[in-house]
């Protein structure tokens, strides 16, 4: 009898339960704390953004710097409260981003009942947000409008991968910008079998915020290939572990100026044409860590563009945050390029960095001038 009872309260319990998930409010209201201006660095990334000497910074903290959480950008955490005239609880609540006023091409943060974080946000620009609650429909809050803050890097949250970051975001030369959205610099996709003390893969959700939140289209990959000097640093892979586009332009390094060795100049070409192709945007490109040879092709891109030398040394110094080596005394110094990459567009031809740096490419790659100017014109508005 007794027995009997429980069944009968579990019954009723189950039944309720079902009830409630097949009723349908007739009204949900959404309040949202207010959201004005969204900063996406941390207070230790902030630090070094502020320092007026990162290079210092860097070597200061470099005990502190040797984990993936540094790498990361700030979570936005955006609360609320979703209210009802059936008192129920949704099933399930979500927030979701545009860059545009009517919703397009949004992106969806999966949430808690009164909390979801958001992240990967660009720098210094307007977002449209959105609270979703689920019912036995959906109901959507009213549009909201917030802006992230007026800085420098756009560093990435990428679970499974180093040293994310887009290569958009500064002021140029000119009064132009360069674009956000459209070229990425990271660490490897797959375990390349070298350096036993870095793995660098994506998880699943790694995968959805490259492949579907940043979108990206093409994987360019610096590492060397049998092939190509006889090192496999890839693993033996011949296509991408994101299953998009796939462009190798293997290069050696080893301490060395990648653009005065010779082996690397059939590659170093077919880098800079393949930024000349439009719809291979938005494209990611990568070494091993995503600091010698990724960082010598972003100082390059960069100066090209217009980016400042500051804002140059700024975004090559940010590889300090990501765990590039076991040990963390192995950081990135300014150093390091000071005597390969700055050197040699310094010494180049041209009133402003960007000539130099046209000329610099142009004699150590063979790439056209026309196709520079693509490029430029691709990536900057």
């Amino acid at each position: 009898m007794k027995h009997n009872k429980y069944i009968f309260v579990i019954s009723v319990i189950f039944a309720l339960s079902l009830t409630s998930c097949s009723k349908n409010p007739n009204e949900v209201i959404f309040n949202i704390d207010d959201i004005n201006v969204i900063d996406i660095h941390t207070e230790f990334q902030n630090e070094y953004l502020n320092s007026n000497d990162p290079d210092s910074f860097v070597y200061d903290h470099k005990s502190e710097l040797a984990t993936f959480s540094n790498s990361a950008p700030n979570k936005y955490k955006v609360t609320y409260i979703v209210t009802n005239d059936l008192g129920i609880e949704a099933k399930s609540t979500w927030v979701e981003i545009s860059e545009h006023s009517d919703m397009s091409n949004s992106y969806r943060f999966d949430g808690e009942k009164d909390y979801t974080y958001i992240n990967n946000l660009k720098v210094n620009y307007k977002y449209y947000l959105t609270v979703n609650a689920s019912f036995k429909t959906t109901f959507t809050s009213e549009v909201k409008e917030f802006t992230t803050k007026d800085t420098k890097i756009r560093n990435l949250d990428v679970e499974g991968v180093e040293n994310v970051r887009d290569l958009g975001g500064y002021k140029l030369e000119g009064g132009k910008t360069y674009k956000q959205g459209m070229i990425y610099r990271t660490a490897q996709y797959n375990y390349g079998g070298r350096d036993n003390d870095f793995v660098s893969v994506p998880t699943e959700a790694g995968k959805k915020v490259l492949l579907e939140q940043l979108g990206i289209k093409t994987d360019i990959d610096l590492r060397r290939t049998k092939d190509f000097d006889g090192n496999d640093e890839v693993n033996g892979i011949t296509s991408s572990p994101l299953g998009i586009n796939y462009i190798s332009c293997p290069m050696v390094f080893g301490g060395k100026n990648i653009y005065t060795q010779s082996i690397n100049r059939d590659s170093l070409k077919l880098f800079f044409d393949s930024l000349a192709v439009e719809s291979n945007y938005p494209i990611a490109f990568h070494c091993i860590r995503g600091t010698d040879r990724t960082g010598g092709l972003a100082y390059a891109l960069g100066a090209l563009l217009g980016m400042s030398k500051e804002d140059l040394m700024l975004d090559y110094l940010f590889s300090n945050f990501a765990k590039i080596t076991s040990t963390a005394n192995n950081v990135v110094r300014a150093n390091g390029i000071k005597s390969l990459y700055v050197k040699g567009i310094d010494d180049s031809e041209g009133s402003t960095l960007s000539e130099k740096a046209r000329n610099y490419l142009i004699a150590k790659t063979g790439v056209e001038s026309s196709t520079l100017d693509t490029i430029i014109g691709l990536l900057t508005e």
